[in-house]
């Protein structure tokens, strides 16, 4: 049944398509993502992937959402020494050398979006100088403080050369959409206060996901009728921690406030992100492990596969 929480279908409506890439892996300590193990001071964690995903517009083009890491974990800010090394970075091929195994190269990217600044998801923009980057503005005084202290920052410098727009949620006339279409406020979209309707036809939104870090957004990708992915970015970093099924207790597991900018702010986007699940669509966190075994990897897409598990769903229970 169509969910009417969620924009409804348009008579013409436009679909994207999605593709995932892990660009890199590393080590991600539990008491980083989940509080009771940061309680307890439990030892251990995981390898986990860094998922970049191609998004594909019948008329805007390509986009990618996150870059991932950077090739051999190299050119970063110096400030990030210490703690990369701690991450134990792979990436023997980056989102440049995923892209060229499916034919593309990064001049036929239009647009990056990035979901925060942290070095696990910018990747190399070099490459994309020529494509509009997209970010909240929120994360703008961000840029500005790389740019005045790269000694000491541990945020990615973005080129001057680089066109960026920034995006808000507050309702005014974006001006700067530096060739793109308009945007849309929806507000509320689903069970999130505020987002973006990026291209005005209900196929890409761009939502308001705060408290891991300024200016932290997600990104909802309508792939078929009735059928959403939402890429979730960080906020938060494992199934435990919004899907209650994934658990023994059948409860979620409350992230570390290690690892958030506002743990309280996070906790409350949390969980909207557990009440998103339960609809018709498929979250997919950037560093979500799980998902690099049990969903299609670039160059397929994930439209057929989310369509398949948004019905599996709708067959278990029905939708909020």
């Amino acid at each position: 049944m169509p969910n009417l929480a969620l924009p409804s279908e348009r008579v013409d409506q436009t679909y994207v398509s999605v593709a995932a890439m892990a660009a890199g892996h590393f080590f991600l300590p539990d008491a980083e993502v989940f509080e009771d193990a940061r309680i307890n001071s439990t030892p251990g964690g995981i390898r986990v992937p860094s998922f970049a995903f191609l998004i594909q517009h019948p008329t805007q083009g390509r986009l990618i959402f996150d870059l991932g890491l950077r090739k051999q974990g190299r050119g970063y800010p110096p400030a990030l020494k210490e703690g990369l090394e701690f991450c134990s970075i792979e990436c023997d091929e980056d989102i440049v050398d995923r892209l060229r195994t499916g034919g593309l190269s990064p001049d036929q990217i239009n647009s990056v979006i990035y979901s925060h600044l942290h070095f696990d998801h910018v990747g190399d923009l070099t490459p994309f100088q020529h494509a509009i980057l997209v970010m909240s503005a929120d994360a703008k005084p961000l840029v500005a403080d790389a740019a005045c202290h790269p000694a000491t920052t541990t945020i990615q410098a973005i080129s001057d050369d680089q066109r960026v727009r920034y995006i808000t949620f507050d309702g005014l006339v974006d001006e700067n959409t530096l060739g793109m279409p308009k945007s849309t406020l929806i507000s509320p979209l689903g069970d999130f206060d505020r987002a973006l309707d990026l291209f005005s036809d209900g196929s890409l939104y761009i939502i308001d996901t705060p408290g891991h870090m300024p200016g932290h957004i997600s990104a909802l990708a309508r792939v078929a009728k009735d059928a959403f992915v939402l890429l979730a970015g960080d906020c938060c970093h494992n199934r435990q921690c919004y899907d209650p099924t994934s658990t023994s207790s059948g409860a979620v597991r409350i992230i570390s406030r290690d690892n958030y900018d506002d743990w309280e702010l996070s906790n409350l986007t949390v969980a909207k992100l557990t009440k998103m699940s339960m609809r018709n669509l498929i979250v997919i966190l950037a560093h979500e492990a799980e998902r690099e075994t049990d969903m299609p990897m670039f160059p397929l897409t994930l439209n057929d596969w989310a369509m398949d598990q948004v019905a599996r769903k709708q067959q278990a229970s029905e939708f909020l």
